[in-house]
């Protein structure tokens, strides 16, 4: 008699906690959160692969170190000075010239490949920054970071 005044109860308990976990799925994401999209509507010809394949002095005195692999972009941080390798991301073209990470930033590469600028540089991993150097202010009140190469 027990287990069958237990087991509405189960149901109970158990339809609440798929009711919850749809809820959950179904919320809005958090209005801090960037949202990308990583879809490549841009297909990088061979020649705009060969202009930004290289490697750029920035304005925070890192290198920006761009590698192409199998028509997939890569982009890394390191030091002047320092052999440690720093974590890549991936690049995801936008249109020519135009590049975005999964986290935000974005790369925008003009003059045949000569110069880049990127914004929201600040969620790149191994980014360094000196305690005098400057951040923009986006409409919502965030901090951005711009580099631009030298």
């Amino acid at each position: 008699m027990q287990s069958s005044r237990l087991f509405p109860l189960a149901a109970a308990v158990l339809l609440s906690l798929a009711s919850a976990g749809a809820l959950a799925q179904n919320a809005p994401a958090p209005t801090d959160s960037v949202r990308v999209s990583v879809s490549s509507p841009h297909r990088v010809t061979p020649e705009e692969a060969l202009q930004i394949e290289q490697h750029y002095l920035l304005s925070n005195e890192q290198i920006l170190v761009v590698r192409q692999d199998n028509m997939h972009f890569f982009g890394r941080l390191s030091d002047k000075n320092s052999r440690h390798e720093k974590a890549e991301v991936e690049l995801y073209p936008q249109a020519p010239g135009v590049f975005v990470t999964r986290r935000g930033a974005s790369f925008a590469f003009s003059d045949a490949g000569e110069r880049v600028v990127i914004d929201d540089a600040q969620v790149l991993p191994g980014l360094r920054m000196s305690a005098d150097s400057r951040s923009a202010m986006r409409l919502d009140g965030a901090t951005s970071v711009r580099l631009v190469s030298r």
